[in-house]
């Protein structure tokens, strides 16, 4: 009896440890807090793509990827959201001080990993306010 007792106790450990462990794997649909579900192919969806890239480049400690992959999100953000910015400068002006808090930390010597996920987490959620304000009708 103690030998079933014993399997099933193990049984259990594992089964518990695997559903602990693939909790805490990122899964590819979540981008993080506050993505949502975005449209298929929504105007914020390169800037989200570029944001995850460099944070998956950040969590494998390829830091040079993820810095270029940074400097990538900045210059495309910076060159191709011009209509946004004239059309709703204080959100562009969020979001971008948003990226910027993002990609600092990546860009320095030792950044702190947790600091760089709620920039990220952060990031993320602004870049949602400007898919929303382009799904309300206009007035």
């Amino acid at each position: 009896m103690k030998a079933w007792i014993r399997i099933a106790m193990l049984v259990t450990l594992i089964v518990c440890g695997t559903i602990a462990s693939s909790a805490q794997e990122p899964k590819p649909a979540q981008a993080g807090p506050g993505a949502g579900t975005p449209a298929a192919d929504d105007n914020m969806t390169p800037y989200r793509k570029l944001a995850a890239d460099t944070l998956q480049a950040f969590k494998a400690h390829d830091m040079p990827a993820a810095k270029k992959k940074a400097k990538e999100l900045e210059v495309a953000w910076d060159s191709r959201e011009k209509a946004l910015q004239k059309k709703s400068p204080d959100l562009w002006g969020q979001i971008d001080k948003c990226m910027d808090a993002f990609i600092k930390p990546v860009q320095d010597k030792s950044p702190d990993p947790a600091k760089v996920q709620t920039a990220y987490d952060t990031f993320i959620a602004k870049l949602q306010l400007a898919v929303k304000g382009d799904a309300e009708p206009k007035r």
